[in-house]
């Protein structure tokens, strides 16, 4: 299949209506749409669970051969957002510049100086967003007969239309005004996929024919499409799943990913126009979307933390004050984030929110438990860390993770963290038994409600809070917090746990140590077994 019949079919299938599947998974329209030239794709996007406490990290495509390259190209993107595909595909055979490369620039306000302009114009590849975003990258001194460049709003067919400004209002902070444009085309799935393939192309053509330079972009290449592959396959997850997510924005950034996996916009259209044009949201502009966020008919807000004025502020206070899930998403790519891709699956994960183990869940969804759920008699998992028991989990989790860390650097991470010198846990009743060196403390605790913890990486865990009431004996904590990636009442097969003898604010801090408990029932092999399950 050629290029352009790749291209040709990607594109077709991502403009079917998004009541079917997006692709057939099992079949050839996949294929079709993932595989470039000849090259099939290559290994998967891996998700770890670690656990409740920390962040979970992904990791795209990893491929364990070294680079080999007979020339390197010197490529400048406008935005890493691209400069991260960019290098992404290349690897060491391509040298990226992205012009702006950090979450505290403003593209808006952004000025090319002669240097960036030198840049562009002495580049082999060059990557620019297109569709007015970057108009001072398309007005560059560029030359296509010796240079290779790839726009991606010409690769949509999208260009800047008049209305399309970056005038800046006093007031409210900062406003897009694009007009009926949206340029922010690195959340389109559809024009990423597209990005990726003329990337590539431009690169194999810049690089001698059949050289060492050419196979390592190939390589890389196949490898980004097993990764796209996993993306569509998590989309047609919550597909299957009958998933619909109902949304307000404060402004429409990441409103082609949201429109990709079915969400539906329920942002007044008034309050929406206004935040895109020259005009600021009326009062009762305001006022609409404030109850939209405050009312049923909306799981999630979606706001930019660039661009946070006055009218975003209020829109965030009020989906605070009834609990509805707020997903922040900035415009250039976050510093935590390695690549496009997994920039976009984490936002996709916290849009579906359907990996609770994972972190991913809305916080609606959250309810009250009780100490019930955590009855019963409980094994540290610690000596078994020690012992080798585990070897095999930490071999299987450096494995899954390819290139993330290795066997030893994960029994160094589990260390820090299933770390304990309490033994055994028994609950019964309102009471905690702790066990430590053969010596047992008992207290009682009461309920103290729940936390929500937003990690860096996008995902989220819940901890159920505990407090020792009456005479605490020495060995009992007074704080005691439960984290078994449960987010509603149901008895824990396995927890983590955090104690602390100050507040329970102080204990929440704490994330690197987090205890592990299975029943005390099970046998060391039996523990092993349900880890490599879990």
């Amino acid at each position: 299949m050629t290029n352009e019949a790749t291209t040709n079919a990607a594109t077709e299938t991502a403009s079917r209506k998004r009541r079917g599947p997006l692709y057939a998974i099992g079949g050839g329209v996949l294929a079709a749409a993932l595989i470039i030239g000849s090259f099939a794709a290559g290994s998967a996007y891996r998700g770890s669970h670690m656990q409740a406490g920390t962040d979970s990290t992904a990791t795209t495509a990893a491929d364990t051969v070294a680079d080999s390259c007979d020339v390197t190209l010197d490529v400048v993107a406008s935005v890493n957002q691209w400069g991260s595909l960019a290098k992404e595909l290349g690897g060491n055979c391509v040298n990226v510049t992205s012009l702006i490369n950090s979450t505290s620039a403003d593209p808006h306000d952004y000025e090319a100086t002669p240097k960036d302009l030198a840049k562009l114009s002495k580049a082999q590849v060059v990557v620019i967003n297109g569709a007015g975003y970057d108009g001072w990258a398309e007005k560059a001194n560029l030359d296509s007969s010796r240079q290779k460049i790839v726009n991606v709003g010409d690769l949509m067919g999208i260009t800047a239309t008049e209305e399309h400004s970056h005038e800046h209002d006093e007031g409210d902070g900062h406003h897009h005004h694009h007009g009926s444009t949206n340029p922010h085309l690195w959340f389109s799935p559809e024009a990423v996929l597209k990005a990726s393939q003329a990337i590539t192309a431009a690169y194999t053509d810049a690089a001698p024919d059949g050289g060492s330079t050419e196979a390592t972009v190939q390589r890389h290449s196949n490898a980004w499409n097993g990764d796209y592959a996993d993306f569509v396959a998590l989309v047609n997850k919550g597909r299957a799943k009958n998933v619909e997510r109902r949304f307000a924005a404060t402004e429409s950034v990441a409103n082609y990913l949201l429109d990709y996996i079915g969400a539906v916009d329920k942002t007044p259209a008034t309050y929406t126009n206004a935040m895109n044009s020259e005009s600021e949201p009326s009062a009762s502009d305001l006022k609409s979307a404030i109850n939209v966020v405050s009312g049923n008919d909306v799981d999630i807000l979606v706001v930019n933390p660039q661009e946070m004025g006055e009218f975003a502020k209020k829109l965030d206070a009020a989906a605070r004050k009834h609990n509805k899930t707020i997903i922040s998403v900035t415009e250039q790519l976050p510093e935590n984030k390695k690549t496009l891709l997994e920039w976009l699956t984490s936002i996709t994960n916290q849009a579906l929110a359907i990996d609770t183990t994972n972190g991913y869940f809305l916080t609606q969804d959250v309810k009250d438990r009780t100490i019930a759920d955590y009855a019963g008699e409980w094994q540290s998992v610690y000596p078994y860390l020690k012992d080798g028991t585990l070897d095999s989990v930490m071999e299987a989790k450096a494995k899954a993770k390819k290139g993330d860390m290795t066997v030893d650097e994960y029994k160094k991470y589990y260390d820090t963290g299933y770390k304990t010198d309490v033994e055994k846990i028994v609950i019964k009743g309102n009471r905690m038994t702790f066990t430590s060196n053969g010596r047992s403390a008992t207290a009682t605790y009461r309920y103290d409600g729940f936390r929500i913890l937003d990690y860096a990486k996008g995902n989220r865990g819940v901890r159920y809070l505990f407090t020792a009431t009456g005479n605490v004996p020495q060995g009992a904590p007074k704080v005691v917090q439960f984290s078994d990636h449960g987010i509603a009442p149901g008895k824990a097969a396995h927890f983590h746990i955090f104690t602390g003898d100050e507040s329970q604010e102080q204990t929440l801090k704490e994330m690197d140590n987090w205890p592990t408990y299975y029943p005390a029932s099970m046998s060391a092999k039996e523990v092993a077994t349900e880890m490599l399950a879990h």
